[in-house]
């Protein structure tokens, strides 16, 4: 008996135990100061009762979409380190999470478990969410996510979850718009519009009848139409904003999740065979493809063919009645072309007409429905998609659909680059004017444009989808898929040539659009505006795979190609496989950058059908678009062997970016006479011109060219040393570590390019030693401490630091080109190794020197590079 009352009491409790919140029943919210808008801010969990911080550890931008969705938004923009957001108190939950990007909530992902970590508060995580709500997820403002800083840790332990992100099958009707109205002594004070969903909901309970008996009215949860479609809404909201009465009604609202009164819903009489997306009452196309019906293309991209949309989920064909080439165009564009042509559509004609003459066809069968068509389509040619077209499933009171047409057929011309996948159209007659720097995938990137034969950046004021369209058309691709502003794929260096730009859609190209220039300090570089393009399926991604990866973004890199007339699966040889091969297959496969090019695989095991090396000698310049597209042997000769020593990849979506401070360098540099005896280190080091070993030490002395140099990493991961600290080199005479043997080249050339001196720097400390505010500092040499540079920090080495300097000893008076060169040897990955060259004309006459027309790698134009290389006399008046 004692046994069973025992068993009875701990039964009890177990039952009064709160049981532990599943993974997808873990709460999170943004918190902290300096938040903008609803969508950015600390990352806090709710867990065992408690709301606690996440550390920026190990963090990507994989961890920033999981959470981002699980807060309801529909992707992640970027992630913010160091207690961007303020620190938190209390317990910091999560550290080294690590996410694939797929998971439902952040308690999915790896870590190293519920409160184990080694943090600090200065490490708390912040992320920046899109704008964009997801359509299953109400809105919310920035005062709703109350911050955990502003509790007391047991308030926080006693704090019961917000109860609108509470998973409830019992929550019925406008509980959240309730929830978020402002009290009764405050109502009596604000406009109408203030009170968001109350007003809509005293409309509908007017008369005394319940809501729930008006079926043409949304119930429950539902928003109003013209919010479920978010992105029309939007885009006739801005295009009403600057009217007087727009913006004086913007001042009279609150911020947040706002919403106007609902217009009464009149009795609509529902159409069996229209169907709306949405609850719009607008026609929303939301794919195109074309069916090559007369032609298989051989493997080549498809330039031609019928046209098929998609509206609500299901593939329908388009009538071309009314069908003309600015309809085409805007198809052409959204599968990647940047133009479509006019053609004879006979063959297709006749095609058609002897199905229909078929009793037998299942084409006549389809035909006859409503269903199978989108009757009109009518585009102005500038749109950036079908979705901003009007269009019209059916036509009223006809009975047969698509009355004496047929289905609509269009050609698109391909972008030069894509010549060798289609018909090949005229070369461009002038050198191109703008281009896209550090994107992750073909058709990203930010946008440039070339003034005065120097490349700058655009200002992002009015920078909108139709201006990113007419860039992406220039280029060679479609329309534009996003417009991007605020830095999102990095800052550029140098001029901002544009702002306020304008385009009506119809331009060949960005500078015939309107634009102001920019007066100075008035535009930074955090304000570049960036696009992502439409590009056209070639077919390349399914030529090459990663094997034997834990994650989907790294393995052993397997490529298709064509053995002994047959097309075979297999390995690479690793020989010469560095950053650059590894880029082309990162960008081949649509993964970004490559972080790091393997060249032993053991620990990835191939794939069973891809045993043997088909490609070996693999050279690529990293501009090319397939990794079959770069120069190889032609008989696969690879000493080292395939199996665990074939090349592989690991990718990421971020990468750094390095970039030399030229106008820092032009300003210190000087010349120095400096004895041998203080120049023993240096020498040790190999710092010193061959002619030193030569001399008799310690007398005498060295002629040295020194200069300081600066450091930026302008791009959007931070910049690590690829040794760890483990392998780090020791120096007994400087009594320090190399992290990187080789960091920079110093070359002085003669106006022909020959190298006359040299120099190079070690990295002994890559630090943080500056970072503008807001940012801060997160790698320090002291003590053996971590090394790198993070995101838009600087690392300096002052002109009196050892090995800071070329050896000029030897040199001749005359005029020469000083050459900086960064990360020469691509030891570590970047997301653009072209600005890594600094170049300077150098005029020596032999007691003293003169440095002016310092600028990065590919800052001028190819025709003003070739004038600095071989003109003798060049201004220096630019600023």
């Amino acid at each position: 008996m004692l046994c069973l009352g025992s068993l009875g009491r701990l039964l009890l409790l177990l039952l009064l135990l709160p049981p532990q919140p599943a993974a997808q029943e873990t709460l999170v919210r943004l918190a902290g100061v300096g938040r903008r808008n609803a969508n950015e801010g600390r990352v806090e969990v709710f867990y065992n009762g408690a709301w606690g911080t996440v550390c920026d550890d190990e963090v990507d931008l994989n961890l920033a979409n999981v959470v981002c969705r699980q807060m309801g938004f529909q992707r992640g923009l970027t992630w913010a380190h160091s207690a961007k957001f303020g620190e938190g108190q209390g317990v910091i939950w999560l550290d080294n999470v690590r996410c694939m990007g797929t998971e439902a909530s952040i308690a999915d992902c790896r870590s190293n478990g519920w409160g184990v970590s080694d943090c600090t508060h200065a490490e708390d995580l912040g992320v920046i969410c899109s704008p964009e709500r997801r359509p299953d997820s109400p809105a919310v403002s920035a005062q709703e996510a109350p911050s955990s800083s502003s509790l007391r840790p047991s308030e926080q332990r006693q704090s019961p979850p917000p109860r609108a992100q509470m998973p409830s099958s019992s929550a019925r009707g406008h509980e959240i718009a309730l929830h978020r109205n402002p009290t009764s002594s405050r109502r009596s004070l604000i406009s109408p519009q203030e009170n968001g969903h109350e007003i809509r909901i005293l409309q509908r309970n007017r008369g005394g009848t319940s809501p729930q008996t008006s079926p043409a009215l949304p119930q429950g949860h539902e928003l109003p139409t013209r919010l479920v479609n978010g992105a029309s809404y939007r885009q006739r909201q801005d295009a009403a904003g600057n009217s007087p009465q727009a913006v004086r009604r913007r001042s009279d609202t609150l911020s947040g999740n706002h919403v106007e009164p609902e217009p009464v819903h009149p009795g609509v009489e529902q159409e069996t065979d229209v169907h709306f997306t949405q609850g719009s009452n607008k026609v929303h196309l939301e794919e195109a493809r074309l069916r090559p019906v007369l032609s298989n293309n051989h493997g080549s991209i498809v330039t031609e063919g019928v046209v098929e949309v998609k509206h609500a989920g299901r593939w329908r064909h388009v009538c071309n009645r009314g069908w003309d080439l600015s309809s085409s165009r805007i198809v052409c564009g959204m599968l990647g072309f940047p133009d479509a042509e006019m053609f004879d559509q006979n063959a297709y004609r006749k095609l058609w007409d002897s199905k229909m003459a078929d009793p037998s066809s299942r084409l006549r069968t389809q035909t006859s429905k409503k269903a199978y068509w989108v009757e009109k389509v009518r585009c102005q040619g500038v749109e950036a998609s079908l979705a901003q077209c009007q269009a019209q499933l059916s036509i009223p009171r006809s009975d047969v659909p698509c009355r004496g047409g047929m289905h609509a057929v269009v050609r698109c011309v391909p972008g030069p680059q894509f010549t060798r996948y289609g018909r090949a159209p005229a070369p461009p007659a002038t050198p191109p004017v703008v281009r896209l720097k550090a994107g992750p995938r073909l058709g990203e990137g930010r946008v440039e444009v070339l003034k005065e034969g120097k490349w700058g950046t655009v200002c992002d004021h009015l920078w909108d989808i139709t201006a990113a369209s007419v860039v992406c058309r220039e280029l060679g691709f479609g329309t534009a898929k996003e417009a991007l502003t605020k830095a999102q794929l990095g800052q550029g260096t140098g001029p901002i040539h544009m702002n306020s730009v304008q385009c009506v859609g119809r331009e060949k190209s960005i500078t015939e659009c309107t634009y102001r220039p920019v007066p100075l300090y008035t535009c930074k570089h955090n304000q570049d505006v960036a696009v992502r393009c439409n590009v056209p399926n070639t077919g390349m991604r399914a030529t090459v795979r990663l094997a034997g990866g834990r994650e989907p973004s790294e393995g052993r890199v397997e490529v298709l190609m064509e053995v002994g007339g047959a097309k075979r699966w297999g390995s690479i040889c690793s020989e010469n496989w560095g950053i650059n091969e590894a880029m082309v297959v990162c960008r081949q496969l649509g993964l970004g950058f490559a972080s790091t090019a393997h060249q032993e695989t053991w620990y990835w095991p191939g794939s069973s059908d891809a045993g043997a090396l088909v490609l070996s000698g693999t050279h690529c310049t990293g501009t090319e678009m397939s990794v079959q597209q770069c120069r190889r042997n032609t008989n696969v000769y690879c000493p080292r062997g395939g199996e665990g020593r074939a090349a592989g990849v690991t990718c990421a979506e971020t990468a750094p970016d390095l970039v030399l401070d030229a106008q820092l360098v032009q300003e210190t540099a000087y010349l120095e006479d400096r004895p041998l005896h203080l120049l023993t280190c240096a020498n040790e080091e190999n710092c010193l011109s061959s002619s030193a070993a030569r001399m008799n030490w310690p007398y005498g002395h060295r002629r040295l060219l020194r200069f300081s140099s600066r450091i930026m990493n302008m791009g959007r991961a931070d910049f690590r040393p690829k040794a760890t600290r483990e392998s780090w080199t020791w120096h007994q005479c400087h009594r320090h570590y190399h992290s990187i043997e080789v960091f920079t080249h110093y070359d002085l050339l003669t106006l022909n390019g020959t190298k006359v001196a040299e120099g190079h720097k070690a990295s002994f400390c890559l630090e943080d030693t500056y970072c503008p505010e807001g940012l801060q500092k997160r790698y320090a040499c002291y003590n053996m401490g971590q090394q790198g540079i993070s995101v838009g920090c600087w690392d300096t080495y002052r002109h009196d630091i050892d090995c800071q300097w070329i050896d000029v000893t030897d040199i001749r008076p005359g005029e020469y080109i000083f050459q900086v060169e960064v990360n020469p040897s691509l030891d570590m990955a970047e997301s653009d190794f072209q600005n890594n060259v600094m170049r300077c004309r150098c005029k020596y006459d032999g007691e003293r020197v003169y440095m002016f027309g310092c600028h990065a790698g590919d800052a001028y134009s190819a025709e003003a590079e070739d004038l600095f290389d071989h003109q003798r006399q060049i201004s220096n008046n630019f600023l």
